[in-house]
Order: C-alpha cells, then sequence, then structure tokens
C-alpha cells in the first residue's frame, strides 16, 4: 500500500468509526426514535429531515426507511419531495467520496471483483436512472458505483432524481397509509412495494437464466461447426 492509499486507509477509517458513533448514539436505525428527534425541532422539522435525508446514503441508513418516514411525517407528496431531493445532493456526495477514493485503493480491499460493476459514460444517462428505478442494487451502492465509475456528474445527478422519484413516492406513500391499516391507499402500497420487490428477483433469476443457456449452448454450436 503506497503514502497516497494509507493517507486514504486512515481518513476512510476514521471516517467509518464517526457514522458507527453516530448511528448507534442517536438510534438512526430506529424509524421511532428518529421520527420523535424530528418532530422535536417543531416548524424547523422539514429542514431536519431534509438534513438527514442528506446524511443518510453517508450514514448507509436505507433509503426505504426515510422514505417511509417521510410519508408519515409529512404525507406522500411533501415527503417524497423532501426526501427525494435530499436523497439526491446525499448520492451526489457519495459519487464524490468514491471518486475520492479511487478504483485503485478499493482494488487493494475487495480486487477486481468491483470492476463488473463499472460502466462507461455512453450509457450513463440509462443505466443510472434504471438502476434508480429498478432496485436491482442498493441505492446507494450504485452511488459509490458510479463515483468510480467517474460519469458525467450532471448526467448522474439528474438520472438519480428522477430515478429515486418512484420507489421513494411508493414508501412515502405507504408511510402515509399506516394511519389506516383497513384503507384502500395501504393495499394499494403494499402492492406496489411487491411489484417493486418482485421486479429485480426477476431479472436476476432470467438474467441468471441467459447465462446457463449461453454456457450450455456455445458447446453445442461448436460442435456444429465442425
Amino acid at each position: 500500500m503506497n503514502k497516497i492509499n494509507k493517507y486514504k486507509f486512515y481518513v476512510m477509517g476514521i471516517f467509518l468509526l464517526c457514522i458507527i458513533v453516530l448511528v448507534v448514539k442517536f438510534q438512526l436505525y430506529n424509524i421511532t426514535i428518529v421520527r420523535k428527534y424530528v418532530l422535536s425541532y417543531g416548524k424547523l422539522a422539514p429542514f431536519i429531515f431534509f438534513v438527514l435525508c442528506i446524511l443518510r446514503p453517508i450514514l448507509l441508513l436505507p433509503i426505504g426507511l426515510f422514505s417511509v418516514l417521510g410519508g408519515i411525517l409529512f404525507g406522500p407528496i411533501k415527503g417524497t419531495f423532501i426526501t427525494v431531493l435530499g436523497s439526491t445532493i446525499g448520492s451526489l456526495i457519495a459519487y464524490y467520496i468514491s471518486w475520492f477514493l479511487g478504483a485503485d485503493f478499493l482494488k487493494e480491499f475487495f480486487g477486481d471483483i468491483i470492476e463488473k460493476y463499472y460502466f462507461d459514460d455512453k450509457n450513463a444517462f440509462k443505466i443510472t436512472f434504471v438502476m434508480r428505478v429498478v432496485p436491482i442494487l442498493p441505492c446507494d451502492f450504485v452511488s459509490y458505483i458510479c463515483g468510480l465509475s467517474k460519469i458525467n456528474v450532471i448526467k448522474y445527478t439528474i438520472a438519480s432524481f428522477l430515478g429515486i422519484i418512484p420507489g421513494t413516492f411508493i414508501y412515502s406513500y405507504f408511510g402515509h397509509s399506516l394511519n389506516n391499516i383497513y384503507s384502500k391507499e395501504f393495499i394499494f402500497s403494499i402492492v406496489m412495494i411487491v411489484i417493486l420487490t418482485i421486479i429485480p428477483i426477476l431479472i436476476k433469476h432470467y438474467k441468471k437464466k441467459d447465462e446457463y443457456m449461453d454456457v450450455e449452448i456455445d458447446p453445442f454450436y461448436r460442435d456444429i461447426d465442425r
């Protein structure tokens, strides 16, 4: 490990330690406690929640949790707006954290495995948008991979903003519907969450199936060529 990577290693270690301390001390993983904490600021509650949404990707907390909380606190529309705006800014920070660390540094810990997640700038907008809409990979993992890929930051930001909206709205709507679990809104939100969960599972299933077929068919075609 060279001097630059050693410096990055120490910075990353301190950074992760601070994250653990903050998350554990304030119990940011507990939606009930975070809700009380946000509401304790009264009129400033939307701003405090907005700041927490910015910090969320850095604190490695699930976006779904905050989307639900946004719906509970502010309703599906306002909750979605605050969560999406904060999460977009937070994802941009995550992008630059990954960009700062660089692929060479991360390869020392994860090897060449991270290279399979790279994608070029040519289809950056489309790929980022699709991965945001369809949660094939965790939301924040996408942010860090985009930083490593060094795709155009403007394309990344716009695609992230637009792609985060559908899933955030569904979870915010679900959070809002928790006020009445016997309502049509609650049933609708559950159905939408199930669909959102199933889509990436189906994509992964068919992708593996295609890879399997390629392995099985290729030798067959080689035999025919002979």
